[in-house]
């Protein structure tokens, strides 16, 4: 009986060691992600005969989030579905961790090529620009309404 009871002690020992230095791998895996609000807006421009009722400027806050991995760029564009020549300036409102080091942007479009929104932007954070868009010399346009959709994306 004393045998017994020997082997059955030696053998929990064994089954006791084996689970202490069993080894257990966890994988975690960060994927980039990335969300931009809104991800359009409707411009609404208007020239008038004499100029008195012009609406020739409209601003939008456009804010990105953006987990990405070490390296990559991070690139905004604007993409105008207008016939319409038009100017853009843009700033920043709010910055975070990485997104500190990026810059709104400013310049012209005809109205048919994708623009870039930020510059200088490589590491995860988030980002929030007001960005003006203003109808360019609307004097030499005919009174009218001006209007177009802007959808805004992330460029590979």
């Amino acid at each position: 009986m004393k045998r017994a009871i020997g082997l059955i002690i030696a053998f929990c020992t064994v089954c006791g060691y084996g689970q202490r230095t069993a080894t257990t791998t966890l994988l975690l895996q960060v994927r980039p992600e990335a969300y931009l609000l809104p991800s359009q807006i409707p411009l609404r421009f208007r020239v008038s005969a004499d100029g008195a009722s012009d609406v020739t400027a409209q601003t939008a806050n456009i804010t990105a989030w953006v987990r990405s991995l070490p390296g990559q760029p991070i690139r905004i564009v604007a993409r105008p579905a207008a016939a319409f020549p038009f100017s853009w300036n843009g700033s920043a409102t709010r910055s975070t961790q990485g997104a500190q080091s990026a810059s709104c942007t400013s310049g012209t479009s005809d109205g048919t090529a994708p623009v870039e929104l930020v510059s200088g932007w490589s590491r995860s954070g988030i980002l929030t620009c007001a960005v003006t868009f203003t109808l360019t010399d609307a004097r030499a346009l005919a009174p009218g309404l001006y209007a177009a959709n802007v959808d805004f994306a992330f460029a590979e």
